[in-house]
């Protein structure tokens, strides 16, 4: 019986769907974000890390963070502060397979979707105890904005659906935005 039972209970776990055998993470580069919102970027595998770094002569100013299933970087996130305003849909249009424009609202300037990734442009205040210039000494360059830059799927995986898979960019983009925003800025 007890056996019959395992094999029931092995078969209705084979359903034919690819096994995610690692946690989806619900942190990157420290900013809290759903599972639900990272998984659908994400390829199913055996294991998962998070690979970042920053700016060792200006910590606080740039951050990036690979998201790495099974050897191979999949997703990746690179913020960094910055002075004026941008158009980075324009100007990241040369970095991303079709980059279409969308509209976040808040104090999202610039925003843009791609088939490989996503870009955001954004006002921040750094918080008291953050790095306020980028000149310190001489209080020159202050900080007002924020750049985002989503790179999903590393250009290996084609998904099947493109404007599903542009979706769920979206979907992470417009969930992780005001998550960043309550970590960097004022």
């Amino acid at each position: 019986m007890a056996a019959l039972f395992i094999a029931g209970f092995i078969a209705g776990c084979s359903d034919g769907k690819p096994a995610y055998d690692y946690a989806i993470p619900k942190k990157i580069c420290n900013v809290s974000v759903a599972t639900s919102d990272v998984k659908p970027l994400l390829p199913p595998g055996k294991s998962v890390k998070e690979d970042p770094s920053e700016s060792l002569t200006r910590p606080g100013e740039s951050k990036s963070c690979g998201v790495i299933v099974d050897e191979r970087p999949d997703l990746s996130v690179s913020i960094s502060r910055q002075g004026g305003e941008l158009d980075i849909a324009e100007k990241a249009a040369d970095k991303y397979i079709d980059l279409k424009r969308v509209s976040l609202g808040g104090g999202v300037t610039s925003a843009a979707v791609g088939d490989d990734g996503a870009v955001a442009w954004m006002k921040c205040t750094p918080k008291p105890g953050q790095r306020q210039y980028e000149f310190p000494k001489t209080k020159e360059g202050k900080y007002g904005h924020l750049a985002l830059e989503v790179h999903a799927g590393d250009g290996i995986r084609k998904p099947d659906n493109i404007e599903e898979w542009r979706a769920h960019i979206l979907q992470f983009l417009r969930a992780y935005v005001p998550e960043l925003v309550k970590v960097w800025c004022v």
